[in-house]
């Protein structure tokens, strides 16, 4: 199947580079010496899709592709299935079904990305994705997943930062402060993952000048994967490429950067679907199903 004759790809994940400074602060008018950061003013909640506009004739295979997805989903089974297969009515069907979720996954690290992306998107039924890999030869893998977060993930975090190990600069430009003892003790996690355990680096809390935070973001580069997961405000993840690395840096609805973190673990725990909202989504998807036949 040619990508040209597939519906259209995900939208793509912003490529802003690491934040490094954090939102101003706000002053309310009455009490200029009381200083806050903005506050989000807007969140993305479900809405259930229109679907009466398909004959459901048209779409059978689409139909019964979800209610065996729905039932995985409510046995907590993950689970992938190939929709290659479909004809282009059922995977229209199935794209309104599933409409856009909250998290949304680019793989950028191919050794030819002109040619190559991989893009996973959550759908609005927490835990189940669709991935979508475009390959060399003009080709698509277009399938869906059920699970906390799709394999793939796991898999490129692997591969990307395989032979990466932080290198300390020989010669620190001017303002840097603490950004050396930040790097000593990631290079340290790092090489002590998964025996040391996962941990946190919250460099908001930290005296970090800008200048440190640019010389660490510098160090520990980008592997070529990133996750945005939207809320209130947005939570943009991006892989570095030393091993189990991860900037997580949240955002507010302005787009101003409220928290910065590093987060040494396979993924970060913000990224993964909770069991109990996977349960909850096959409930929503046999409603949603069930609506059809009302």
């Amino acid at each position: 199947m040619n990508a040209s004759q597939t519906a259209p790809a995900f939208p793509p994940i912003s490529t802003t580079l690491i934040a490094v400074e954090p939102a101003p602060l706000l002053s309310p008018f009455d009490d200029p010496e009381c200083s806050y950061p903005s506050m989000p003013n807007e969140m993305h909640t479900f809405r259930s899709p229109s679907l009466h506009g398909y004959d459901q004739r048209d779409v059978a295979g689409g139909r019964a592709l979800l209610a065996e997805v729905a039932l995985r989903l409510g046995d907590g089974v993950q689970g992938r299935w190939d929709l290659r297969g479909l004809d282009a009515a059922s995977r229209s069907f199935i794209g309104e079904v599933l409409g856009r979720g909250e998290i949304s996954v680019r793989v950028d690290g191919f050794p030819h990305p002109e040619r190559q992306r991989l893009e996973m998107e959550e759908s609005v039924f927490a835990g189940l994705w669709q991935i979508r890999r475009y390959l060399d030869d003009g080709d698509l893998e277009d399938y869906l997943e059920i699970g906390p977060l799709p394999s793939a993930v796991y898999q490129w975090a692997e591969l990307l930062t395989q032979g990466g190990a932080l290198t300390m600069p020989s010669r620190f430009p001017g303002g840097v402060m603490n950004a050396p003892a930040i790097l000593v003790e990631i290079a340290d996690k790092s090489q002590n993952y998964p025996l040391g355990g996962a941990s946190t680096l919250n460099l908001s809390l930290l005296p970090m000048t800008p200048q440190d935070v640019a010389l660490v973001a510098d160090v520990l580069g980008l592997a070529g994967l990133s996750l945005v997961s939207k809320g209130y405000g947005d939570c943009r993840i991006h892989l570095t490429r030393v091993p189990n690395v991860w900037w997580v840096q949240y955002f507010n609805a302005p787009g101003q950067m409220i928290l910065n973190t590093l987060e040494i673990t396979a993924v970060p725990q913000v990224a993964l679907a909770a069991a109990e909202d996977i349960g909850d989504s096959a409930a929503r998807l046999r409603e949603t199903l069930a609506a059809l036949d009302a």
